[in-house]
């Protein structure tokens, strides 16, 4: 558990002696600070603990406190933002983007739940921007009855949902973009030292600096059970601390599990160099209440495109 954990689940501890103090408890629009935690000694943040857990219940309201902690290690974070360059779009500009190599396709979305269109010998394509939008409900009861602060955290799953959202428009590119793009696609039964070197040399013969691999939890298995005689010394002893390898030949292992196919690996060059992410519009959250329905909607709202103008620089890795 990280320091920042630690304080949060400390916070969660001193909120609910407060309550048994009279004190105020679940005020949403508080978040303590890791250095108002932090400055708490080690010998108070023993007496605080000591207090609650051998409280009647103590055990359960000590994992009642662990909760959010936990719950921050488990959510899902997105990694499509590292494979496109971010572009913030002024109001009422288009995000036109010329093309240098005419000859190879480039790819993009067009429509939320339509294919990604794919245009030919071009010398610019137009990224169009997109509305998305997630919400959570916030049921009237749920404010009195949970122990966590429910608006935090029904705008939190908006934000992962709003997450996922980009990562399978992305997800979806780059299976197009393999497939109509320049390089050959390799075959391999399983992820390994060779494998991705091939990958490497492919993006490399393009003039291009491979950077990431995405891939699924399963094939990522394949490459931190690699021992000795296939990667060095120096990363197999990182990977046996850790449990995870990170970088490999440079490139930065991305793992997900909202992949289309979880057979499937991409190995990408620089986001620069691969495709735009034209973003108008960050992430806003509203909350609205809704009477009829006996609830709160909490909506989350973007717009944003995704494209993909250099296929040169993907290459899939497929199961045998």
């Amino acid at each position: 558990m990280t320091s920042k954990e630690r304080d949060l689940m400390l916070q969660n501890i001193i909120d609910m002696l407060s309550k048994e103090k009279g004190g105020v408890f679940g005020n949403f629009s508080r978040t303590a600070s890791v250095n108002e935690v932090g400055n708490i000694s080690d010998e108070e943040a023993n007496r605080y603990f000591d207090t609650l857990f051998y409280s009647p219940n103590g055990l359960q309201r000590v994992a009642m406190a662990m909760q959010e902690p936990l719950k921050i290690m488990l959510d899902y974070h997105g990694i499509g933002r590292k494979l496109l360059k971010i572009d913030t779009i002024p109001q009422g500009e288009i995000p036109v983007y010329d093309k240098d190599i005419l000859e190879f396709a480039a790819v993009k979305v067009a429509n939320l739940g339509e294919p990604p269109v794919v245009e030919t010998s071009v010398r610019r394509i137009a990224i169009p921007t997109l509305n998305l939008m997630r919400q959570a409900k916030v049921g009237y009861e749920d404010i009195e009855v949970r122990r966590y602060p429910v608006f935090d955290r029904a705008k939190e799953r908006v934000a992962i949902a709003m997450a996922i959202a980009e990562d399978r428009e992305i997800f979806n590119l780059l299976e197009v973009a393999a497939a109509v793009g320049p390089n050959q696609s390799i075959t391999s039964p399983t992820i390994g030292r060779a494998t991705l070197a091939a990958a490497y040399g492919i993006i490399g013969d393009r003039q291009l600096q491979p950077a990431q691999v995405v891939m699924s939890p399963s094939k990522y298995a394949n490459i931190i059970a690699l021992d000795s005689t296939a990667i060095d010394q120096a990363t197999l002893n990182t990977t046996t601390q850790t449990g995870s390898i990170g970088v490999f030949f440079g490139m930065q292992l991305l793992v997900s599990t909202k992949l289309p196919d979880p057979t499937h690996v991409f190995v990408t060059t620089t986001p620069d160099k691969l495709g735009r992410i034209p973003l108008r519009k960050e992430l806003q959250v509203q909350i609205f209440n809704n009477v009829p329905k006996g609830c709160y909607n909490v909506l989350g709202w973007e717009l944003i495109g995704f494209g993909i103008h250099n296929t040169y620089g993907v290459v899939l890795i497929k199961q045998s």
